[in-house]
């Protein structure tokens, strides 16, 4: 990995960040950016696929909301190859969906120049808009807090419940090409970046950057302290829910509410299948049927199958389950999905030792079979 530092002579990190991507775009390492981009209102943002570099105007890689999945687009963009290498501006949540996509075969990574960026927590889009409209500069806000380490949400507002859970708030260049480094950087001052040794040569011989080897062991200090506080806080969370919902009750209790829209599956980076069951035939179920339903049981909840359909998705896609939390930002019901996938994803992930998105080279438990798994304490098989 090696680093460099661009010095600003002002507050002007978005400036230097879209000098830099105007460079990498205008070089032969992309022919496009996925980049978030201000909407025309001006109180939100949204990802915008760019291949002008006039249009990487009102670009902030750190506005702290996250209305898609970014990795949701990326695949819909590079499950067959597209022809050219796309840059791809994510927080680190979406730069580990990538990986288990990539596992999948629901994205093309030879197609990619990833760039991660330090994530210092998002708000709701409504949240976020807002704060905007109340004249409030979110980002900057928190950019500002991020030199020591400790940020804090507006004291109008709040974070999204799984950034308050995070444990990777920042990642290396083990999993991207490129990362802007945000905790630990006086971002009024500079411009941290860190690439993988096979990218920094690149951009250095385009021109796009000169990489050196100053390093930022406070970065890594302050990383490392927001990630265990990280640990404990998710610990806790998931600890309350277990004692809640405990019981297949608790579950039915949980989804009393759910109106089996879907929402959480489409805007989930993870359920990648193309062809869905509870989207097919299979579910589309006739008048006879529910009445037959009905007699023979004396009721039924309609719609009918939420449980089912939930239940079916943590089998599906838990243990690679990267704690995003888009399924709670997509639930009309505001039902906690988040909290039950990564409360169950917490315990199979440990079991099968696995974490999602730390390895392209790890395979996933899904599409792999040892015969050690899943055994029990007193030895036996637990299949």
């Amino acid at each position: 990995m090696k680093t460099t530092v661009v010095d600003l002579s002002a507050d002007n990190f978005n400036s230097e960040v879209e000098a830099f991507l105007t460079r990498l775009l205008a070089s032969d390492l992309v022919g496009s950016l996925l980049v978030p981009k201000r909407t025309t209102g001006g109180d939100n943002y949204v990802h915008a696929l760019i291949k002008n570099p006039a249009l990487l105007a009102d670009t902030d890689i750190g506005a702290p909301v996250m209305p898609v999945q970014a990795a949701r687009i990326i695949s819909n963009l590079t499950f067959r190859d597209p022809g050219e290498k796309i840059g791809v501006v994510v927080r680190p949540c979406e730069a580990r969906a990538l990986v288990e996509l990539a596992k999948f075969k629901q994205i093309t990574r030879e197609s990619l120049v990833i760039i991660a960026v330090d994530c210092l927590g998002t708000y709701e889009p409504k949240v976020f808009s807002g704060l905007v409209k109340a004249g409030r500069n979110p980002a900057l806000d928190l950019r500002k807090q991020a030199q020591a380490g400790a940020c804090r949400a507006d004291a109008e507002a709040s974070f999204r419940a799984a950034c308050e859970i995070c444990e990777y708030p920042a990642l290396d260049t083990s999993v991207v090409d490129i990362v802007v480094g945000i905790w630990g950087v006086d971002t009024e001052k500079q411009l941290y970046i860190e690439a993988s040794d096979v990218m920094a040569e690149a951009l250095s011989s385009r021109s796009v950057l000169t990489f050196n080897e100053q390093k930022n062991p406070r970065r890594q200090e302050l990383v490392a302290t927001i990630k265990g506080e990280r640990i404990k806080a998710r610990d806790q969370v998931l600890g309350d829910f277990r004692s809640r919902v405990n019981s297949i009750k608790g579950i039915q209790e949980l989804l009393s509410t759910c109106l089996r829209c879907h929402n959480c599956m489409i805007n989930c980076p993870i359920c990648y299948c193309r062809e869905c069951v509870f989207r097919s035939p299979t579910f589309e179920h006739t008048p006879d049927q529910y009445l037959g339903w009905a007699k023979d049981k004396g009721a039924i909840r309609m719609p009918a199958n939420t449980v089912m359909f939930h239940l079916t998705r943590l089998n599906h896609m838990v243990i690679s389950c990267i704690g995003c939390g888009m399924c709670d930002t997509a639930c009309p019901s505001d039902i906690p999905v988040m909290s039950l996938f990564r409360t169950v994803g917490d315990k199979a992930q440990k079991m099968m030792a696995y974490e999602p998105g730390r390895s392209y080279d790890e395979p996933a438990p899904a599409t792999t079979f040892r015969d050690s798994e899943l055994v029990t304490e007193a030895g036996m098989s637990g299949h």
